[in-house]
């Protein structure tokens, strides 16, 4: 099992924007790609520009494909356009 997280900092000005789009993704992402386990938008109970989309995988093929669907090219961009710094990626293996 994959696991990745999304750091984004959202411009306060595009906050709306920013989580409308982020919903369609979400929506599309849990109900179109195969592989997918979980894949959510939090936010920050401290910091209310601060969200991190927490993902879990099948495997690193099924988060490639993910990489590769339409709704993903079409929208991770548009999220970019909405954030105050480059969305930050991390990929995890549990260790335990």
């Amino acid at each position: 099992m994959l696991k990745v997280t999304a750091v984004c900092y959202v411009d306060a000005d595009k906050v709306d924007e920013f989580l409308a789009i982020a919903k369609e993704l979400v929506e599309k992402t849990n109900s179109l790609d195969p592989g997918c386990i979980k894949y959510e938008l939090c936010k920050d109970l401290d910091n209310p520009l601060h969200f991190i989309v927490l993902e879990e995988w099948e495997s690193q093929s099924a988060l490639d494909d993910h990489m590769q669907a339409t709704h993903f090219t079409d929208l991770v961009p548009k999220l970019g356009e909405q954030t105050t710094t480059p969305i930050e990626l991390t990929l995890l293996e549990k260790v335990f």
